[in-house]
């Protein structure tokens, strides 16, 4: 019986040694990892175009594509980490001017990787490529708010030239290169500085497709005060009978003030607008219409013609 026993623990003995051994070979065996398979997906990758972009301009091809990658999972880690792989178009100096079809490659990866890049196919024209050099125009923003009486005058930019690139037949629809002072701020009453993009437009004010350089420009657009509203002061002037006193004053139904436009300079001087009455001689109290026949230097616009004055007379002879 004791010798059963023994065979029969040195049975077990030897089984699970041997299990240990298999299970420490199983778990310290590299290539089980390196089997695991799986996949990532990798978006927004540049895709580089492949033609002589001295001579020619290639137009329908996306900004980026999707591309997804399965393999071992070693070897997937490694290249999602470098992302040393590229998306490409075949070489298309071979296609020449026209529109072609062309399917996406993906470029330096490894052997033990699969790819599928999303769009696979893509529409694309190459034409002759033109580059031109365009003025800039600046116009200003239809929503700009400036504060009452505040104009922009004389907006300076920091590039007045630009280098526009593009297809021949595009670039021969350019209508007009512009860049929009805009801004949403209200009641501005201070200078702008802001960094516009350049605008490139055809007749009917869409943006066409071409590149520009720079692609945007600073502006500097100075707000000036040209319209104020300033009170009149009346003057006397020549023509006093003798023996007689005056005394000016607005008429009832006239504004005490008047609106004027002109240089920011004159306009931040002027105080008050002077209006000088003639008296002619009068011996009564009367209301009179007084013309504004000139203006003060710089001043370039009032909103008035004329003024109603009442002249009160006194006669001194009685007194």
């Amino acid at each position: 019986m004791k010798r059963i026993f023994s065979i029969a623990l040195a049975v077990g003995l030897f089984l699970f040694v041997n299990y240990e051994n298999q299970t420490r070979f199983r778990s310290n065996n590299p290539t089980d990892s390196a089997s695991i398979s799986g996949s990532e997906i990798i978006t927004n990758l540049p895709i580089e175009v492949n033609i002589d972009s001295d001579h020619f301009f290639v137009s329908g091809i996306p900004d980026s594509a999707t591309v997804r990658i399965e393999g071992p999972q070693a070897v997937l880690f490694q290249t999602v980490a470098t992302q040393n792989f590229t998306v490409e178009t075949p070489d298309l100096n071979e296609l020449g001017e026209g529109t072609h079809q062309i399917e996406l490659q993906v470029n330096g990866l490894s052997s033990d990787l699969t790819a599928s890049v999303s769009p696979s196919r893509v529409t694309l024209t190459i034409e002759e490529k033109r580059v031109e050099q365009h003025e800039i125009a600046v116009e200003i923003s239809e929503d700009l708010s400036l504060a009452e009486g505040y104009e922009i005058v004389e907006p300076t930019l920091s590039n007045n030239l630009v280098s526009l690139t593009g297809a021949a037949s595009t670039m021969e629809n350019i209508d007009k290169v512009i860049v929009e002072i805009a801004s949403d701020e209200t009641k501005i009453n201070e200078d702008i500085l802001l960094l516009a993009p350049i605008l490139v437009l055809d007749k009917d004010g869409n943006p066409l497709n071409v590149n520009a350089n720079p692609s945007q420009v600073e502006i500097h657009a100075p707000v000036v005060r040209t319209q104020k509203e300033v009170p009149i002061v009346l003057r006397e002037g020549s023509g006093k009978a003798s023996g007689y006193s005056y005394e000016l004053k607005l008429s009832n139904s006239e504004a005490e003030s008047v609106t004027v436009r002109g240089e920011p300079d004159a306009i931040d001087e002027l105080q008050n607008f002077p209006i000088t009455v003639d008296f002619d001689n009068i011996t009564e109290s009367t209301l009179v219409t007084v013309p504004i026949e000139s203006l003060p230097e710089g001043i370039e616009e009032i909103n008035k013609e004329s003024v109603e004055v009442l002249i009160d007379v006194t006669n001194n002879k009685d007194n």
